[in-house]
C-alpha cells in the first residue's frame, strides 16, 4: 500500500454540494434526510445505458477528461534504504510532472491513468510508478456509495526479472461511502457562511502488500479511513484523513495516521489548481514517526491545470 493517500476522497467535479440542492424527492413536499439518504444510496451503482443512445453521434473523446500536474516538493531527501525487490515504499521527494487522464464510461463508472515523468531519474524507487490506474465507479453527491480499484505500485512500461509491468494484487479496492457534514454539526466546525464540509468513509483492502519488518510480501491489508474536506469559500479548501489499521503490525513506516491538505481547487475544464499536500508517514504521537517523515516539511505544493475534450 505504498501511497495510502490515493484513497483520500478526490472530487471529479463538484467537490461539495449542500443538500438543499439536491432535487427534491416529490414536486410538492420538501425531502426529509432519510429522504436524501435513500436517494443516494438507491442511486449508486447505476447503469444509465441510455446514454450510449444519446451520444451516439459524439466524438469518441466524449467523456475523456484529465490535467496535466508539476508536483514540487518542500523538502530534497536521498533515496530511502529498502531492500531492491520492494515494489512500494515511502514516498521520496522528487519533482515530477504527470500527465492523468479519466475516461467516463457510463454514468459514474470510468477508468483512469496518469503518467509520470522524475526529474531526477536516479531518485525514482522501484515503487515509484512510470504509470498508474484506477477504474471503478464513483458518484460525487452525497449519501451515494462507491466501489473502485487503484494501483499505485511500481508499475512500469517495460518488465524486467525482478518487476514485471505491474502487481494486479497489490492495488487497493476500496468501498466507500460520501455524506455531508449537516446542522448542528456543520455550525459547529465552520466559520464562514458559504462553508460547506462532505466526508467520505471507506474500507480498503489489499491483497498483497511489502512489510519491512520481514522484507516480504504478506496478505490482506486492511484499513478504514475518514476523509473530510471542508470548502471554506469559494474553491478554497482545507481537507483530512484519518485511518484505521485493523492489524497494527500491518502499518508500515510510510503508512501515515492521517493525511492532510489545503488549497485552491476547481474542477471545471481550463482551470488552474494549486495545492499542498502532505502524505507522509504522519502520526497522531510525532515521537512514533520514522525518521524523516510526518513533518510539514515533508509535504509537497503541486499546480495543475485541467481540461476535458
Amino acid at each position: 500500500m505504498s501511497e495510502t493517500r490515493k484513497h483520500a476522497p478526490g472530487p471529479s467535479s463538484p467537490s461539495l454540494t449542500p443538500s438543499s440542492q439536491i432535487p427534491v424527492i416529490g414536486e410538492d413536499e420538501e425531502p426529509t434526510e432519510a429522504d436524501l439518504i435513500w436517494k443516494g444510496v438507491s442511486s449508486s451503482f447505476h447503469l444509465p445505458f441510455e446514454e450510449w443512445d444519446e451520444n451516439k453521434d459524439k466524438s469518441f473523446l466524449h467523456g475523456l477528461s484529465g490535467n496535466l500536474s508539476f508536483g514540487y516538493p518542500l523538502l530534497e531527501t536521498p533515496a530511502a534504504n529498502i531492500p531492491a525487490n520492494a515494489t512500494n515504499g515511502p514516498a521520496n521527494n522528487n519533482m515530477t510532472t504527470t500527465l492523468s487522464l479519466k475516461y467516463t464510461l457510463l454514468g459514474n463508472w470510468f477508468v483512469s491513468g496518469t503518467l509520470y515523468y522524475y526529474w531526477d531519474g536516479e531518485q525514482q524507487q522501484p515503487w515509484n510508478p512510470d504509470f498508474t490506474y484506477a477504474f471503478g465507479y464513483s458518484d460525487w453527491r452525497p449519501y451515494t456509495f462507491s466501489l473502485m480499484y487503484a494501483n499505485y505500485g511500481g508499475n512500469r512500461f517495460k518488465a524486467t526479472d525482478e518487476q514485471p509491468v505491474t502487481h494486479f494484487n497489490q492495488g487497493t479496492w476500496s468501498l466507500g461511502w460520501k455524506f455531508p457534514v449537516v446542522e448542528p454539526v456543520k455550525s459547529w466546525l465552520t466559520f464562514t457562511d458559504e462553508g460547506a464540509i462532505g466526508c467520505q468513509i471507506d474500507f480498503n483492502y489489499t491483497p498483497e502488500y511489502f512489510d519491512l519488518a520481514t522484507t516480504s510480501y504478506m496478505t490482506g491489508h486492511q484499513t478504514l479511513s475518514l476523509g473530510c474536506k471542508y470548502s471554506i469559500f469559494g474553491n478554497w479548501y482545507v481537507n483530512g484523513t484519518a485511518f484505521y489499521y485493523f492489524d497494527s503490525a500491518q502499518k508500515q513506516p510510510w503508512n501515515p495516521d492521517y493525511t492532510y491538505g489545503f488549497g485552491y481547487f476547481d474542477w471545471r475544464p481550463g482551470t488552474i489548481t494549486i495545492q499542498y499536500n502532505n502524505y507522509s508517514g504522519n502520526r497522531w504521537n510525532s515521537s512514533d514517526r520514522a525518521e524523516d517523515t510526518g513533518r510539514f516539511k515533508d509535504g509537497s505544493i503541486s499546480i495543475a491545470y485541467s481540461f476535458a475534450f
